[in-house]
């Protein structure tokens, strides 16, 4: 993906995070985190320490622009870019030219890499958010429903912007 138009996306799901946050209320078992497409699509080079502080800048950001507990998703953001890279290492085809960008992947590799990513920020959002107040069989719903939704949503922006990249390829 170019760096335009990574950009141009990324200020898109921002804005369409902090509106979210904002003005949708799905339900109390459903947190959507569009901005991780952003942290799951950086180049597969990038280590942890990078990954870690594009997680934290995007979730502060998104903390700014919501309603929620500031620091909440900028600590979820973080721990899930801990990982970002060797899980992508693990869940990679073999193949050297789709291991170059998440983009080349495939859609089933990056569903196997964008899984415990979503999974591992869901579990510190949850468990921040909860703070051991609310029962545990409640968490593990909100998780499992938000794990679902995010995948999909996830997968839903992955073959849109996979196939707006590929007419572009075949137009030139």
């Amino acid at each position: 993906m170019s760096t335009i138009r990574y950009i141009i996306l990324a200020l898109l799901l921002i804005l369409a995070q902090g509106a979210l946050d904002n003005y949708v209320n799905m339900s109390v078992y459903i947190d959507l985190a569009l901005c991780l497409y952003i942290l799951l699509v950086l180049p597969p080079r990038w280590g942890a320490v990078p990954s870690m502080l594009v997680g934290f800048v995007l979730g502060l950001t998104v903390d700014v622009l919501g309603n929620g507990i500031p620091g909440m998703s900028a600590a979820a953001m973080t721990a899930a870019g801990l990982c970002r890279k060797s899980l992508f290492n693990l869940t990679a085809p073999k193949e050297k030219e789709k291991r170059q960008s998440v983009e080349t992947a495939g859609l089933r590799s990056f569903i196997l890499y964008a899984l415990p990513i979503e999974l591992i920020y869901l579990t510190v959002y949850i468990l921040l958010d909860s703070s051991g107040f609310r029962p545990m069989g409640q968490c593990l719903a909100r998780e499992g429903i938000s794990l679902t939704a995010n995948t999909a949503m996830m997968a839903f922006l992955y073959i849109i912007s996979t196939d707006m990249s590929g007419r572009r390829r075949q137009r030139t």
